[in-house]
Formats: C-alpha cells, structure tokens, sequence
C-alpha cells in the first residue's frame, strides 16, 4: 500500500481580497466572483516559483530517492534546464498537460512506481504561480500561489493512497481560446464527465461509498450540480475553504484535504475523494484513507 509520509506546502505570503486583484473589472464581474467562492486570495507576484519549490523542499524531512514535479502551467525552466531540489541525487522529472489534473497523474505514476519496487520514495510536487493579478484572473475565477509537496513510500502510514483515476475528454482543446460552440459543449457535458471520474476511481477499490469529497476550484454551482446529479449528498463537497485560496490548480485539493485533516473534519478510518475536473476535459481523482495519526500540518 502507498502512503503519504510528509506532507508540506508553501503558499503566497501576501493574502488579497477580490476586489483589489479584480480592479479594474466591471462590478458585476465582482460580484459574481464572490457569489461562486471567492474572498482572500494568497499571492506572491514577485516571488519566483523556484523559490516557492525550495522552501517546500525544505519542510520535508525524508530523504526522496525520485522528484516528481506537476505543473499546469508554462514551467520555470527553459532549454533543458533542471530547476533546483534540496537534494541534488535525486532524478527529477517535471509533469505538465492536464491542466487542473496533472498532480493526480503524478500521484498515480509515483504509486506505480513504488509498487513496482523501482524506488523507495518519492517525492510528489505540485506547482504553479501567477505574476501579475492580470494573469490571475481566468473564466471567472482568481488563481492563487500554492505549492504542495507529498512524500510517497511503500508502507504502513497515516494517509493511506487507495486508488487514482486519471482521464482527457478534450472537448475544448484551446482552453480560453476555445469557441463559443466548444466552450458550451463542454460545460454541459463537464458535470458527466467528472461523475463518470469518481465512479472509475471508487470502482478501482470495490468500496461502495465515500465520506467526503474535496474539491478543486471555488465554483460553487458546479459542486451544486454534481451533487444533483451524482445524488451525493451536497455536504459531503468540502469546498468552503477555497474561499481562502482561490484556485491553485491541480494541486489545491490536496492542499484542501490536509487542511480539512487539521480541523478534524475527515477523521481517522473515514475515506476522502480528491477531484479535479479541468477545463477542457480533463479529469483526476484520487482516493485516500485518513488512518490513525496526523502528519504535522506544515504551513
């Protein structure tokens, strides 16, 4: 069995409402952002994601023997050039498509790889950044800093890893860019999609149900919608904490699921689904036991 040994993130210092980042946009725009979730968002404009990378690093205490590093967006390093780890031994790889799923495909890969026996742990990184609060704003939504780093190994531990599921739909395959034609589509199909993610996933481990759901992005309608149509009860979404994050990309529900460990809402022997639909038609999940024992919540 895999499990999550250490688990560190480090998000941007500077924590800003709404309205300071949407400035310069039209009230109702606003106003809606605030009716889906959104209220503080942590940024760090003048930080370079490296430096966010290495502070996480420095949280974790096991030594990795593999780094997998999972970003959504255009990476830091260019020309073949490796970013910096704490530990320099260590083979790194950088994982990137997907967008919103990717650090589940990284989980996945990582759970595959200790199975095999091809390492004895591995370092799971999740990361991704904005640089101005112009480019933070996207399909009605506010992106925030947030690094999240999870160390996978072969044994007995805390949060135990039951099974991931990761898929593409691509429906609309340019993203913003899209058509009109291709954005609708996708979001009437969106809400399927996911179901048909989070059924795969719960099939993969033969239990029939699953405590909670933590979520990825603040759109609270969509959360509404899927409970409808998945017939989950709606309180088992545990979203209201991204009101404080805002969306971190593929990462931020793994954030959201430690956090929500800390507060003592999932407890021990519950299970939690961790899901990301992204834009386009990506979907990812991931299934976790919360065991007896904490890791220490390393902000």
């Amino acid at each position: 069995m895999t499990v999550i040994k250490e688990f560190a993130c480090e998000l941007g210092s500077r924590i800003q409402k709404v309205e300071k980042i949407a400035l310069n946009y039209p009230t109702e725009e606003i106003m809606h952002m605030h009716k889906i979730g959104l209220e503080r968002i942590p940024t760090d404009n003048d930080r370079l994601l490296q430096e966010m990378i290495q502070a996480v690093c420095g949280k974790i205490t096991g030594k990795p023997d593999c780094i997998l590093i999972a970003h959504s967006l255009p990476f830091i390093c260019r020309d073949g050039q490796a970013a910096e780890s704490c530990w320099q031994n260590a083979p790194t790889y950088y994982l990137s498509g997907m967008p919103c799923a990717i650090m589940h495909k990284a989980v996945e890969m990582a759970s595959l790889l200790l199975e095999k026996g091809k390492y004895h742990s591995i370092l799971v990184i999740g990361a991704d950044k904005a640089y101005s609060y112009e480019e933070r704003i996207f399909f009605g939504t506010i992106m925030g800093d947030g690094v999240v780093a999870l160390l996978l190994e072969k044994e007995e531990g805390p949060h135990q890893i039951l099974a991931s599921f990761v898929s593409s739909t691509i429906i609309a395959s340019d993203g913003e860019n899209s058509s009109e034609t291709d954005i609708a589509t996708f979001r009437s199909k969106n809400a399927s999609l996911m179901r048909r993610a989070m059924e795969k996933c719960l099939q993969k481990t033969g239990l029939e149900k699953v405590d909670y759901y933590v979520t990825h992005t603040s759109n609270r309608e969509f959360w509404d919608n899927l409970a409808k149509l998945t017939g989950i009860p709606r309180e088992t979404f545990l979203d209201s904490n991204i009101k404080n994050t805002g969306h971190l990309n593929s990462q931020d529900s793994f954030y959201h699921y430690f956090y929500w460990c800390d507060k003592g809402v999932i407890q021990p022997g519950q299970t939690a689904m961790l899901i990301n639909p992204g834009f386009g038609g990506t979907q990812g999940c991931t299934l976790l036991r919360r065991q007896k024992g904490a890791l220490e919540w390393q902000k």
